[in-house]
Protein backbone atom coordinates (compact mmCIF):
# COMPACT_ATOMS: atom_id res chain seq x y z
CA UNK A 1 0.00 0.00 0.00
CA UNK A 2 1.92 3.30 -1.03
CA UNK A 3 1.10 5.91 1.94
CA UNK A 4 1.02 9.64 1.40
CA UNK A 5 3.07 12.71 3.57
CA UNK A 6 3.12 16.19 3.59
CA UNK A 7 4.15 19.10 5.32
CA UNK A 8 0.65 20.94 4.52
CA UNK A 9 -0.67 23.19 7.01
CA UNK A 10 2.55 22.92 9.31
CA UNK A 11 4.75 25.69 10.30
CA UNK A 12 7.87 26.31 9.38
CA UNK A 13 10.09 24.57 12.22
CA UNK A 14 7.46 22.27 12.64
CA UNK A 15 7.21 20.76 9.60
CA UNK A 16 11.06 20.00 9.07
CA UNK A 17 10.68 18.77 12.73
CA UNK A 18 8.29 16.51 11.61
CA UNK A 19 10.47 15.84 8.15
CA UNK A 20 12.74 14.69 9.90
CA UNK A 21 11.11 12.11 11.72
CA UNK A 22 9.32 10.87 8.76
CA UNK A 23 12.51 10.55 7.03
CA UNK A 24 14.88 9.17 9.51
CA UNK A 25 11.78 6.20 9.64
CA UNK A 26 11.80 5.31 6.23
CA UNK A 27 16.09 5.81 5.70
CA UNK A 28 17.19 5.86 9.10
CA UNK A 29 19.95 8.62 9.56
CA UNK A 30 18.56 10.86 6.98
CA UNK A 31 17.82 14.43 7.79
CA UNK A 32 17.01 17.56 5.78
CA UNK A 33 18.24 20.60 6.10
CA UNK A 34 16.19 23.32 4.44
CA UNK A 35 17.98 26.56 2.31
CA UNK A 36 14.69 28.59 2.70
CA UNK A 37 12.54 30.23 5.96
CA UNK A 38 9.60 28.37 4.16
CA UNK A 39 10.26 24.43 3.99
CA UNK A 40 7.25 23.09 1.86
CA UNK A 41 7.78 18.69 0.94
CA UNK A 42 5.34 15.92 0.11
CA UNK A 43 6.34 12.05 -0.21
CA UNK A 44 4.99 9.22 -1.43
CA UNK A 45 5.89 5.67 0.18
CA UNK A 46 5.91 2.26 -0.64
CA UNK A 47 7.37 -1.08 0.83
CA UNK A 48 7.75 -3.65 -2.43
CA UNK A 49 8.77 -6.77 -1.35
CA UNK A 50 12.42 -6.59 0.62
CA UNK A 51 12.58 -2.54 -1.23
CA UNK A 52 11.54 0.93 0.20
CA UNK A 53 10.68 3.03 -2.32
CA UNK A 54 9.78 7.04 -2.10
CA UNK A 55 8.69 9.80 -4.64
CA UNK A 56 9.65 12.56 -2.53
CA UNK A 57 9.51 16.30 -3.46
CA UNK A 58 10.64 19.42 -2.03
CA UNK A 59 11.56 23.01 -1.79
CA UNK A 60 15.70 23.53 -1.83
CA UNK A 61 17.48 21.97 1.11
CA UNK A 62 20.54 19.87 1.96
CA UNK A 63 19.65 16.57 2.81
CA UNK A 64 22.03 14.15 4.00
CA UNK A 65 22.33 10.43 5.86
CA UNK A 66 24.88 10.26 8.78
CA UNK A 67 25.59 7.05 10.45
CA UNK A 68 23.10 4.92 8.50
CA UNK A 69 24.81 1.73 9.26
CA UNK A 70 23.68 2.60 13.24
CA UNK A 71 20.78 0.41 12.02
CA UNK A 72 21.09 -3.32 10.86
CA UNK A 73 18.50 -2.90 8.39
CA UNK A 74 20.56 -0.61 6.55
CA UNK A 75 24.00 -2.15 6.71
CA UNK A 76 25.05 -3.44 3.29
CA UNK A 77 22.91 -1.55 1.01
CA UNK A 78 22.43 0.59 -1.89
CA UNK A 79 20.31 3.40 -2.19
CA UNK A 80 19.03 4.59 -6.06
CA UNK A 81 18.21 8.04 -6.40
CA UNK A 82 16.74 8.99 -9.80
CA UNK A 83 16.05 12.91 -10.71
CA UNK A 84 12.70 13.46 -11.94
CA UNK A 85 12.92 17.30 -11.66
CA UNK A 86 15.34 20.03 -10.44
CA UNK A 87 19.03 19.83 -10.16
CA UNK A 88 21.80 18.57 -7.22
CA UNK A 89 25.13 17.69 -6.28
CA UNK A 90 25.40 14.80 -4.64
CA UNK A 91 28.56 13.60 -2.67
CA UNK A 92 29.64 10.39 -1.33
CA UNK A 93 33.45 8.78 -0.61
CA UNK A 94 34.95 11.56 -2.09
CA UNK A 95 33.17 12.07 -5.03
CA UNK A 96 30.45 14.40 -6.27
CA UNK A 97 28.30 13.55 -8.46
CA UNK A 98 25.92 16.54 -10.70
CA UNK A 99 22.84 15.63 -11.67
CA UNK A 100 19.99 16.73 -13.96
CA UNK A 101 16.52 15.41 -14.53
CA UNK A 102 16.50 12.13 -16.17
CA UNK A 103 19.94 11.18 -14.10
CA UNK A 104 20.47 8.71 -11.89
CA UNK A 105 23.27 7.47 -8.52
CA UNK A 106 24.13 4.87 -6.92
CA UNK A 107 24.71 5.39 -2.88
CA UNK A 108 26.04 2.77 -0.19
CA UNK A 109 23.70 2.83 2.31
CA UNK A 110 26.08 2.66 4.94
CA UNK A 111 28.22 5.05 4.62
CA UNK A 112 27.76 8.95 4.84
CA UNK A 113 26.45 10.63 1.99
CA UNK A 114 25.16 14.52 1.18
CA UNK A 115 22.48 16.39 -1.16
CA UNK A 116 23.16 19.51 -1.89
CA UNK A 117 19.49 20.65 -3.81
CA UNK A 118 19.44 24.51 -4.60
CA UNK A 119 15.89 24.40 -6.29
CA UNK A 120 12.48 22.57 -5.84
CA UNK A 121 13.20 19.05 -6.71
CA UNK A 122 10.98 15.38 -7.35
CA UNK A 123 13.10 12.45 -7.37
CA UNK A 124 12.43 8.51 -6.91
CA UNK A 125 14.54 6.72 -4.88
CA UNK A 126 14.71 2.92 -3.58
CA UNK A 127 16.80 1.09 -0.75
CA UNK A 128 17.34 -2.18 -1.77
CA UNK A 129 20.05 -5.13 -0.50
CA UNK A 130 23.42 -5.11 -2.13
CA UNK A 131 24.06 -8.45 -2.47
CA UNK A 132 21.77 -9.22 -5.34
CA UNK A 133 22.73 -6.51 -7.42
CA UNK A 134 26.62 -6.99 -6.45
CA UNK A 135 26.19 -10.40 -7.59
CA UNK A 136 25.55 -9.22 -11.31
CA UNK A 137 27.91 -6.04 -11.08
CA UNK A 138 31.15 -7.28 -9.52
CA UNK A 139 32.37 -3.59 -10.21
CA UNK A 140 29.35 -1.99 -8.07
CA UNK A 141 31.86 0.02 -5.64
CA UNK A 142 33.43 1.84 -8.67
CA UNK A 143 30.17 3.09 -9.87
CA UNK A 144 28.55 4.56 -6.20
CA UNK A 145 28.63 8.29 -6.34
CA UNK A 146 28.79 8.52 -9.56
CA UNK A 147 26.75 10.28 -12.16
CA UNK A 148 24.95 7.70 -14.30
CA UNK A 149 23.61 9.68 -17.37
CA UNK A 150 19.80 10.07 -18.16
CA UNK A 151 20.53 9.97 -21.80
CA UNK A 152 21.68 5.83 -21.26
CA UNK A 153 19.04 3.87 -23.19
CA UNK A 154 18.86 1.69 -19.88
CA UNK A 155 18.38 4.53 -17.80
CA UNK A 156 15.63 5.67 -19.46
CA UNK A 157 14.36 1.84 -19.68
CA UNK A 158 14.43 1.73 -15.53
CA UNK A 159 13.11 5.31 -14.85
CA UNK A 160 9.83 4.29 -17.10
CA UNK A 161 9.75 1.29 -15.73
CA UNK A 162 9.21 2.62 -11.63
CA UNK A 163 6.97 5.06 -13.17
CA UNK A 164 4.86 2.19 -14.03
CA UNK A 165 5.17 0.33 -10.52
CA UNK A 166 4.27 3.28 -8.96
CA UNK A 167 1.38 4.14 -11.20
CA UNK A 168 0.40 0.09 -10.69
CA UNK A 169 0.54 0.93 -6.99
CA UNK A 170 -1.42 3.55 -7.02
CA UNK A 171 -4.07 1.64 -8.80
CA UNK A 172 -4.42 -1.93 -8.26
CA UNK A 173 -1.55 -3.80 -7.74
CA UNK A 174 -1.08 -7.34 -6.71
CA UNK A 175 1.15 -7.28 -3.59
CA UNK A 176 2.26 -11.16 -4.00
CA UNK A 177 4.12 -10.03 -7.08
CA UNK A 178 6.38 -7.41 -4.88
CA UNK A 179 8.96 -9.44 -5.55
CA UNK A 180 8.78 -10.81 -8.97
CA UNK A 181 8.63 -6.88 -9.92
CA UNK A 182 11.77 -6.12 -7.25
CA UNK A 183 14.18 -8.85 -9.32
CA UNK A 184 13.04 -7.23 -12.48
CA UNK A 185 14.26 -3.70 -11.26
CA UNK A 186 17.60 -5.40 -10.09
CA UNK A 187 17.80 -6.87 -13.98
CA UNK A 188 17.53 -3.25 -14.86
CA UNK A 189 19.95 -1.46 -12.92
CA UNK A 190 22.56 -3.73 -12.80
CA UNK A 191 22.31 -3.82 -17.00
CA UNK A 192 22.42 -0.56 -16.85
CA UNK A 193 25.56 -0.02 -14.67
CA UNK A 194 27.09 -2.15 -17.27
CA UNK A 195 26.00 0.07 -20.41
CA UNK A 196 28.55 3.12 -21.28
CA UNK A 197 27.41 6.35 -21.64
CA UNK A 198 27.50 7.33 -25.43
CA UNK A 199 27.91 10.71 -24.69
CA UNK A 200 31.37 9.50 -23.26
CA UNK A 201 33.42 9.33 -26.18
CA UNK A 202 32.05 12.02 -27.53
CA UNK A 203 32.80 16.01 -27.40
CA UNK A 204 31.40 16.99 -23.67
CA UNK A 205 28.97 20.33 -24.27
CA UNK A 206 29.01 22.02 -21.04
CA UNK A 207 26.56 24.79 -22.75
CA UNK A 208 23.89 22.58 -23.27
CA UNK A 209 24.62 20.55 -19.83
CA UNK A 210 24.15 23.99 -18.14
CA UNK A 211 21.01 25.03 -20.15
CA UNK A 212 19.45 21.78 -19.28
CA UNK A 213 19.75 22.47 -15.58
CA UNK A 214 18.42 26.12 -15.35
CA UNK A 215 15.54 25.04 -17.53
CA UNK A 216 14.75 22.21 -15.22
CA UNK A 217 15.22 24.94 -12.16
CA UNK A 218 12.90 27.11 -13.72
CA UNK A 219 9.78 24.97 -15.08
CA UNK A 220 7.22 26.62 -12.94
CA UNK A 221 8.54 29.78 -13.84
CA UNK A 222 5.62 30.41 -16.93
CA UNK A 223 7.96 33.54 -17.91
CA UNK A 224 11.37 31.63 -18.93
CA UNK A 225 12.06 32.84 -22.85
CA UNK A 226 14.90 31.43 -24.30
CA UNK A 227 16.35 35.20 -24.22
CA UNK A 228 16.44 34.85 -20.64
CA UNK A 229 17.47 31.49 -20.49
CA UNK A 230 20.57 32.87 -22.74
CA UNK A 231 21.12 36.06 -19.89
CA UNK A 232 20.73 33.51 -17.20
CA UNK A 233 23.82 31.40 -18.84
CA UNK A 234 25.47 34.56 -19.63
CA UNK A 235 25.52 33.81 -23.26
CA UNK A 236 24.44 35.31 -26.09
CA UNK A 237 21.11 34.01 -27.83
CA UNK A 238 22.83 33.34 -30.99
CA UNK A 239 24.94 31.37 -29.13
CA UNK A 240 22.60 29.64 -27.32
CA UNK A 241 21.09 28.52 -30.11
CA UNK A 242 23.53 27.01 -32.03
CA UNK A 243 24.34 24.63 -28.50
CA UNK A 244 21.31 23.58 -28.52
CA UNK A 245 21.03 23.34 -32.56
CA UNK A 246 23.76 20.20 -31.72
CA UNK A 247 21.01 18.29 -29.87
CA UNK A 248 18.58 19.07 -32.75
CA UNK A 249 16.05 21.28 -31.25
CA UNK A 250 16.02 25.02 -30.26
CA UNK A 251 15.67 26.78 -26.73
CA UNK A 252 12.08 27.09 -26.98
CA UNK A 253 11.59 23.45 -27.94
CA UNK A 254 13.24 22.29 -25.45
CA UNK A 255 11.62 24.33 -22.51
CA UNK A 256 8.02 23.03 -23.71
CA UNK A 257 9.42 19.80 -23.78
CA UNK A 258 10.68 19.94 -20.66
CA UNK A 259 7.18 21.44 -19.11
CA UNK A 260 5.20 18.73 -20.57
CA UNK A 261 7.09 15.98 -19.30
CA UNK A 262 7.44 17.26 -16.53
CA UNK A 263 3.53 17.73 -16.26
CA UNK A 264 3.59 13.85 -17.69
CA UNK A 265 5.49 12.35 -14.67
CA UNK A 266 3.19 14.45 -12.55
CA UNK A 267 -0.16 13.29 -13.47
CA UNK A 268 0.66 9.99 -13.05
CA UNK A 269 3.02 10.36 -9.90
CA UNK A 270 0.27 12.28 -8.18
CA UNK A 271 -3.23 11.56 -8.94
CA UNK A 272 -4.45 13.28 -6.30
CA UNK A 273 -3.59 16.61 -7.88
CA UNK A 274 -6.30 18.32 -10.10
CA UNK A 275 -5.30 18.79 -14.15
CA UNK A 276 -5.23 22.97 -13.72
CA UNK A 277 -3.03 22.44 -10.46
CA UNK A 278 -0.27 20.39 -12.40
CA UNK A 279 -0.20 23.07 -15.74
CA UNK A 280 0.49 25.55 -13.12
CA UNK A 281 3.35 24.22 -11.50
CA UNK A 282 4.63 23.35 -15.04
CA UNK A 283 5.06 26.60 -16.57
CA UNK A 284 1.72 27.36 -18.01
CA UNK A 285 -0.73 30.17 -17.23
CA UNK A 286 -3.38 29.23 -19.42
CA UNK A 287 -5.55 25.61 -19.01
CA UNK A 288 -6.76 25.83 -22.41
CA UNK A 289 -2.94 26.16 -23.97
CA UNK A 290 -1.69 23.54 -21.85
CA UNK A 291 -4.49 21.11 -23.08
CA UNK A 292 -3.75 21.67 -26.49
CA UNK A 293 0.06 21.37 -26.33
CA UNK A 294 0.09 18.46 -23.74
CA UNK A 295 -2.43 16.83 -26.78
CA UNK A 296 0.23 17.77 -30.16
CA UNK A 297 2.98 16.09 -27.88
CA UNK A 298 0.73 12.64 -26.68
CA UNK A 299 -1.85 12.51 -28.42
CA UNK A 300 -4.18 12.81 -25.53
CA UNK A 301 -5.61 14.85 -23.07
CA UNK A 302 -4.38 15.46 -19.91
CA UNK A 303 -7.05 13.68 -18.07
CA UNK A 304 -6.98 10.93 -20.85
CA UNK A 305 -3.43 10.59 -20.00
CA UNK A 306 -3.73 10.07 -16.62
CA UNK A 307 -6.49 7.73 -17.11
CA UNK A 308 -4.80 5.43 -19.96
CA UNK A 309 -2.02 5.07 -18.10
Amino acid sequence: MIEHFSTRGRGSSESVEYWNELLNATYHGLVVDPMQSLFKAQMSRWQMGDMTMIAPQSSAAVVARRNPGAANRTAQSVVIHMVQSGTCSLTQRGRTAHLGPGDMVVCAGEDFYKFDVPVNHQLLVVEMERAPLESRVPHLDDMIGRNISGQIATTRLLRNFLLSLWREGAANFDPTLGQSYAAVLIDLLATGLQQRDPAASGPANPLLARMKGVVAAHLSNPDLSPSQLAAELGVSLRKLQSAVAQAGTTPGSYIMQSRLEFAAQRLLMEPELSVTSIAYTSGFTDGAYFARRFHERYGLSPSQYRQRH
